[in-house]
């Protein structure tokens, strides 16, 4: 059985250096850690999670919210490649991942409280959340892959440029001469969405055009809810000749309507994603989306939830904003009268 000394031995550090290493405390150097690491994973070294917890009151745990069901978060691209990223991180840093889904509306601040974590990381947290107050009064570590409100100041998260992301989207649409262009942005109770649709209004003004009115469809992120909105939209006096998605689900069955009501795309109308998930390219035809990289946000949520938790705490929140970009594949084309 490998044991903590032949960890020591093989990474030239002390025991009690490897034990800092293993307890995720501040007082090692990077390249310390990273060696130390190396050893770990060489001879399988397994620490005694439970034994260990019971001294240091450490459960070497990190919750990740996420207020839905397991049926939506696994059939959507956009989590399981946030989870990939935080998973990646903790595997490496020798913590666990509890994964709470909290739709059911049982106060997940419970999860802390009763010591399950040492640290959160929230997803998807929908405008007004009652948990969250308590939260912020507890003290916990956590980092939110999403903004709480429109302009938050107060909270540490990562999160895409959503605003920037659907301007350039926009951006690409009126070079293309559409200025009939309908917006499916998502549920209006997440924070995201509101920075979609601030993005689609910045861009009208910026051209000094006048927004159309009744071109801001509300759904769900599903192909199901893109669907539905597709055909309302083509439904409207004035027909849009091009939609902008809040992401690739909504887009998809955007396009499964269209062709369903005798539109092609892109010569009759356009359409455009959000995320740039793998089936995007695969799609028919390939879809042009902005993308935006979920991976590499779960990986920095869960670095900057961890320096948290060793006890470096910025004197202000931790405030990430990724760059989005336009992939521009088939699914556009220059506007067309309908």
């Amino acid at each position: 059985m490998v044991t903590i000394k032949d960890v020591a031995k093989l990474s030239g550090y002390s025991i009690k250096t490897v034990s800092r290493v293993v307890n995720n405390l501040s007082e090692v150097s990077p390249e310390t850690r990273q060696k130390v690491q190396h050893a770990i994973s060489e001879l399988g070294y397994q620490p005694n999670t439970m034994a260990r917890s019971l001294v240091n009151g450490r459960t070497n745990t990190v919750g990740v919210i996420i207020p839905h069901s397991a049926e939506y978060i696994f059939a959507h691209p956009f989590f399981t490649e946030v989870l990939r990223g935080i998973a990646e991180v903790l595997s490496a840093n020798n913590h666990n991942l509890l994964l709470y889904l909290a739709y059911e509306k049982v106060p997940y601040s419970r999860v802390f409280i009763q010591r399950q974590v040492d640290g959160l990381i929230l997803m998807s947290i929908p405008i007004g959340d009652p948990n969250l107050h308590g939260i912020h009064e507890s003290g916990v570590p956590f980092v939110c892959t999403c903004r709480i409100t429109e302009d938050d100041r107060m909270t540490n998260f990562v999160d895409a440029d959503f605003t920037g992301g659907v301007e350039q989207g926009m951006e690409h649409l009126l070079s293309l001469g559409h200025r009939r262009i309908a917006l499916l942005p998502g549920p209006m109770s997440l924070v995201s969405v509101r920075l979609r649709l601030r993005g689609y209004q910045n861009a009208w003004r910026k051209h000094r055009l006048a927004e159309p009115e009744g071109y801001v469809l509300e759904g769900e992120f599903s192909s199901e809810s893109g669907h539905a909105l597709a055909v309302k939209a083509m439904s409207l006096p004035n027909p849009p000749t091009a939609l902008i998605c809040g992401d690739d689900l909504i887009a998809f069955g955007a396009i499964q309507a269209l062709k369903e009501m005798g539109y092609r795309v892109p010569e009759d109308i356009s359409v455009i994603g959000f995320d740039d998930i793998n089936l995007a390219r695969f799609s028919s035809p390939p879809l042009t989306t902005v993308r935006q990289d979920t991976y590499l946000k779960g990986r920095i949520a869960a670095e900057t939830l961890l320096t948290l938790m060793r006890g470096k705490r910025p004197s202000s929140p931790r405030q990430i904003l990724l760059d989005t970009s336009l992939v521009i594949r088939n699914s556009t084309a220059p506007a067309q009268n309908l």
